[in-house]
């Protein structure tokens, strides 16, 4: 395994407004610089792909943040989702999804969302990356979840007090070595460096 140090930084919360902006705004505002590795397990297979501790890097810095203090959030038998993280801040008890990648899942974290409320939640996070790099281009998935989430107010999926429970999260994601934004060509660079360490040269 391969790892490169990244950051995420240019943190960004949406919408600006109701019980879950006023509530969390000033605890996501101490987030400056959230340090974590990318990893690449094997270059040979399924092009490079990257893994990370992204997640817990997240969850520690916001758990460092004015005293949050991490909890478990059980969910019933025969409820088949498993949540990122879940915390505790002034009394209330937030619960955390993070979208890496794929942009095709954020609805349906929007409904997780709506679940984790409906067992008990207060509040619910949706963290999406400004700029995730693949093989053809950059995705911003915080703008697409933002998207989304408009579209769930105009359209009725779900209640506005729902709604207003959940706050999207954008980060935008950095390579440590170049202090650059993740991009395709850091992306190509990192996997050619993993494959060069994973099958180097013959020395004569």
């Amino acid at each position: 395994m391969v790892t490169f140090p990244a950051f995420l930084r240019n943190f960004e919360t949406y919408p600006q407004e109701g019980v879950a902006f006023e509530l969390l705004s000033t605890l996501l505002g101490q987030l400056t610089r959230v340090d974590f590795d990318l990893r690449v397990a094997n270059p040979s297979v399924n092009q490079g792909q990257m893994d990370s501790n992204l997640d817990k890097k997240l969850e520690n810095n916001i758990l460092l943040a004015l005293g949050a203090s991490s909890i478990d959030f059980p969910l019933p038998t025969g409820v088949p989702q498993e949540l990122d993280f879940a915390f505790k801040y002034a009394e209330r008890t937030i619960v955390v999804e993070i979208e890496k990648a794929n942009r095709e899942k954020i609805l349906r974290d929007i409904l997780k969302c709506h679940m984790y409320l409906h067992f008990g939640a207060d509040f619910a996070i949706v963290a999406l990356p400004k700029n995730y790099p693949h093989a053809h281009g950059v995705w911003n998935l915080f703008d697409f979840g933002k998207q989304r989430f408009k579209e769930c107010n105009t359209y009725g999926f779900g209640t506005a007090e729902n709604l207003g429970r959940i706050l999207l999260l954008g980060f935008q994601q950095f390579d440590a070595a170049t202090n650059q934004p993740l991009s395709v060509e850091t992306r190509q660079r990192m996997r050619d460096q993993a494959m060069k360490a994973a099958f180097p040269c013959p020395t004569h």
